[in-house]
């Protein structure tokens, strides 16, 4: 969206604050905005009809009220009254316009409806293709994670004011001094299940389920909307990186086949990692090293085609002698295994898991982890005001609308190296 600042010529002090850094930031978000179809659908809802509170103001001030970290609608509205620079931004004539706090209720409310937030939808797809055609590297290895999302709720109450929500644990780690304990976490509200690529940190799509919805069955349902959304990006990935949670032989077989990328996912252990396991190829670790006939662990030799192929350790010098070594073969090349990784592909997902490659690539992961952080800290991912699925999707689609526009004015101005950054877009 092309947005130009129209400012009045008097008063003399507004004029001189809106020069800002701050009023800068907000500009060069508003500006990158792709919402030419948002306003268009805005303005038809108002045509004819009274507007003392036009619905692009109450666009514009949603839009500051994430740019500036501002918690409330009641926090928004008392910095509108307060801020008379921010308000020749958003496009507010006095301080006797400033709008209400049921006027940003209903705003919302109209923001959720179904065909609205298709709307919202097209802003986000449309602000991933610009930045992955910008940036060559975007999809290369991408990330999935889920992030709690509490509810606008009293969860001790019996009945709770926000039906939509739901109970869910997880795990959580404590270290005290050398001693480390597990708990379970509980919360009630929503959980946000994002496609995030390593390079940027950016969102590449997400899904808003109720939280006791599992991970796990989310992965292929998002990796597929994500794919029908954006296939030139799947065509660039070469990992999808998850933890744990996400770990099953279907998630690793549809990003194998469906996805033509390395699963990059996290075993659950069932037993110690050096344990003995009968495969069809052989016996082998739990992390899928395999073993010769004298107990050896053998030597990875990379992938041949739907193949990961393993050799002998003496043949390799790994080992001095075995004594199986004669009965195994004669060969002065070694005995040579391979494995197919369609047979088994959460155990060799098209890589060694105690790869060096292997490590390096699920380390990247972590972009997905500070992602989560940042929404959270500073777009107000996890501070709802709102009740039911509907709010809380809209509310969370502005959040990631709000860091792209942030990344795409960075973009605009040659600034790559803070396309990260939520505090200081634009300065």
């Amino acid at each position: 969206m092309g947005y130009v600042l129209q400012r009045s010529l008097f008063p003399y002090e507004e004029f001189v604050e809106s020069s800002g850094d701050d009023n800068t930031r907000l500009v060069a978000t508003l500006a990158a905005l792709p919402d030419e179809s948002l306003m268009a659908w805005l303005r038809a809802q108002r045509a004819g009809r009274r507007d003392d509170y036009p619905l692009e103001v109450l666009w514009r001030c949603e839009v500051a009220k994430r740019v500036y970290q501002i918690g409330t609608y009641a926090e928004l509205i008392r910095e509108l009254r307060r801020n008379g620079s921010l308000r020749v931004v958003v496009g507010i004539p006095s301080i006797e316009r400033v709008p209400r706090d049921y006027h940003f209720s209903r705003f919302l409310k109209l923001l959720s409806a179904a065909e609205q937030e298709g709307l919202l939808r097209g802003m986000f797809d449309a602000q991933v293709e610009s930045l992955g055609a910008r940036l060559p590297a975007m999809g290369r290895h991408v990330a999935v994670d889920g992030t709690a999302v509490h509810a606008y709720s009293n969860e001790m109450r019996r009945h709770k004011s926000d039906p939509d929500a739901a109970w869910s644990a997880r795990p959580k780690r404590q270290r005290r001094g050398s001693q480390v304990t597990e708990q379970l976490a509980y919360w009630y509200g929503y959980e946000v299940h994002l496609v995030a690529d390593c390079a940027t940190e950016l969102p590449l799509w997400f899904e808003v389920t109720p939280a006791n919805v599992s991970e796990t069955t989310r992965f292929v349902p998002l990796l597929e909307g994500w794919a029908g959304r954006h296939p030139t990006l799947l065509g660039r990935t070469e990992a999808v990186l998850a933890d744990a949670g996400y770990d099953s032989e279907e998630n690793c077989r549809h990003v194998l086949e469906q996805c033509e990328a390395l699963p990059i996912i996290k075993m659950r252990l069932t037993q110690r990692k050096d344990a003995i396991c009968q495969a069809s190829e052989g016996l082998c670790t739990e992390l899928g090293t395999q073993l010769c006939l004298g107990g050896q662990a053998m030597v990875y030799a990379g992938r041949d085609g739907d193949y990961l192929k393993w050799r002998c350790p003496v043949a390799c010098g790994r080992l001095a002698s075995c004594p199986e070594r004669g009965r195994c073969t004669t060969s002065a090349y070694g005995a040579v295994r391979k494995v197919d990784i369609r047979k088994e592909p959460r155990r060799h997902p098209g890589l060694w898991r105690e790869s060096k490659k292997w490590t390096r690539l699920y380390r990247k992961r972590t972009a997905v982890e500070r992602l989560n952080g940042r929404l959270k800290d500073f777009l107000q991912l996890d501070g709802l005001t709102v009740r039911g699925i509907a709010k809380v999707r809209a509310h969370v689609t502005l959040s990631l609308i709000c860091l792209l526009a942030g990344a795409q004015a960075m973009v605009d101005r040659e600034r790559l190296e803070d396309i990260r950054r939520t505090v200081r877009m634009v300065a």
